[in-house]
């Protein structure tokens, strides 16, 4: 039996999916489409991992297919592939599709591989999972299924704003609200954050790298990011480096931001269900508890530097 994780890569060019297929097919079962409908009829016939797709394709975008991905195949990891920054489509990809990362055409080699690699690991562990817990995330209710322990972090320099957020949500959430990244960070080291509502840029810090550092040393949080002034290369560099989970523009849509929350929140509860993040969080209880220079003061050490750029 052949027990390969298995791609799709599907692109109108076929230049590009042989070249793709060269380059991984010792390591992984390679499938190709040329066009969203082929990589829809091979996803019917078999169990895919990760899926990347080309944006710009004739009759259905990257994004339309990888949208149709995540609704009836949600194990399989999606990377969209893209030689254009398109504002619209951007954000459709990480609210429609869930894209896991971009990847800019002509690709660096290296980086694609250790996307490839990241990905494929992130599919088999969500289909572990998805085997051996009930899927309470599978709801598609706008109303939050979570008791009032799960915690919210609202980062937002604004008063006002930050206030709207609390009232949406103080009701469903436990939730804690700052101002700067350094009272933040304070929060997030304290408590059992399960989802970050915060903006792009929080007193003038720009909050991806931050974001990428909770992402490696607590990867059962979420992070739903807002602007009222969004750029393209800002929300790709907030998907790959940030690990983002959704994107909302200010204004705020209250209807359509409570969606993305509790999507969010629902995420939340589904990475906890990964024995490997329970056994993070336990271990880090644990030391914060007993004082130990463990797992705890590592979190601790990793989050302090950013408390330095305000």
């Amino acid at each position: 039996m052949n027990d390969k994780p298995v791609l799709l890569f599907v692109d109108d060019e076929e230049r590009v999916v042989r070249l793709l297929k060269m380059i991984f097919r010792n390591e992984y079962d390679v499938h190709t489409a040329l066009s969203a409908r082929e990589a829809l009829a091979i996803l019917e016939t078999i169990s895919v991992d990760v899926i990347a797709s080309d944006q710009r394709m004739p009759e259905c975008t990257g994004i339309q297919l990888l949208a149709q991905v995540r609704e009836r195949w949600p194990e399989t990891v999606r990377i969209l592939l893209t030689g254009y920054s398109d504002l619209v489509a951007i954000i459709g990809a990480v609210n429609e599709g869930e894209v896991y990362r971009f990847i800019n055409k002509p690709w660096d080699q290296s980086e694609l591989r250790n996307v490839i690699a990241s990905a494929v690991e992130t599919a088999r562990s969500s289909r572990t999972v998805r085997k051996n817990v009930a899927p309470i995330w599978q709801s598609n209710s706008s109303e939050p299924q979570f008791s009032i322990a799960s915690q919210l972090l609202t980062i937002e320099g604004c008063d006002s704003d930050r206030q709207e957020v609390v009232e949406m949500f103080t009701y469903d959430y436990r939730v804690h609200s700052a101002s700067t990244a350094k009272d933040a960070i304070k929060i997030i080291i304290q408590e059992q954050i399960g989802v970050i509502v915060t903006n792009a840029e929080v007193d003038g810090v720009d909050m991806t790298e931050m974001l990428s550092e909770v992402a490696r040393i607590d990867p059962a949080i979420t992070v739903v990011v807002m602007t009222s002034t969004p750029q393209s290369d800002t929300i790709i560099k907030l998907i790959n480096s940030g690990r983002i989970y959704r994107f909302a523009i200010q204004p705020l849509s209250p209807n359509l931001f409570r969606l993305a929350v509790n999507a969010a929140m629902r995420e939340h509860h589904r990475r906890l269900a990964d024995p490997r993040v329970v056994r993070l969080r336990m271990q880090r209880e644990l030391d914060k508890e007993a004082g130990n220079d463990g797992i705890y003061d590592s979190f601790v050490k990793s989050l302090s530097r950013f408390t330095e750029v305000t």
